[in-house]
């Protein structure tokens, strides 16, 4: 090859060189937009499912409410049926006893009642605090949706440069020598996408090492 022509093969392997560098940081770019994407995304969830905890503790509480309401009415029941039984009671004992039980279903339900107070309090602040959290998500997500957005506007954008990039490295490897381009390729693997580099003044440009006077004078002729 002479010298002409293998200065020109490689000062097109210097703008390949340079292409694959560009290429690689697109390609990283790739991969790490929709992990950009996904934090976000996970931001917004968290929200969520932090909303829908709170309703399910919501559903929870309305449930035993329900349930203590149900006991109450039960006895309620019971107590109508004490009541009645109270006019056909014979003696003084069978109406004591039937006091005493009287009583006893009155007190239970005072109890449940207070349980259904401090359930319906719960019930408020767990209302208060998902009311709180909603609004919380409605500002994050409308934040988070622009941020979206302008991820996805940066990866289409990213997989246009890699698509003309990639054009451009084929169109420059079409020019190379199939056996130049193979010891390139080869270099590059090993070296971190590194294959060419600049020599002046007997300095290597890429590890900024003195190279021996008899050695530059080889590669310089080669």
């Amino acid at each position: 090859m002479s010298p002409r022509n293998q200065a020109s093969q490689l000062a097109l392997l210097v703008k390949l060189q340079d292409i694959h560098a560009q290429k690689r940081n697109i390609e990283k770019l790739l991969n790490t937009i929709p992990q950009e994407i996904d934090l976000i995304q996970a931001e917004t969830d968290r929200y969520e499912e932090e909303i829908e905890q709170t309703l399910k503790l919501e559903q929870s509480l309305e449930s035993q409410r329900r349930s203590y309401e149900n006991e109450i009415n039960d006895r309620d029941q019971k107590l109508k049926q004490y009541q009645t039984q109270l006019l056909t009671v014979r003696t003084n004992i069978e109406y004591a006893a039937m006091l005493r039980q009287i009583d006893g279903l009155k007190r239970m339900n005072e109890e449940t009642g207070e349980q259904i107070f401090h359930v319906e309090e719960e019930m408020e602040e767990l209302r208060q605090r998902r009311a709180e959290k909603e609004e919380a998500h409605r500002r994050v997500k409308i934040e988070n949706d622009k941020k979206i957005g302008e991820q996805a506007q940066k990866l289409e954008q990213a997989q246009k440069q890699l698509e003309t990039i990639t054009a451009r490295a084929e169109k420059l490897r079409a020019k190379i020598s199939p056996a130049l381009y193979a010891r390139f390729q080869r270099i590059a693997e090993a070296r971190d996408g590194v294959a060419v580099v600049a020599a002046t003044g007997g300095i290597c440009q890429g590890c900024y090492t003195r190279i021996r006077p008899q050695v530059f004078d080889a590669v310089s002729y080669t």
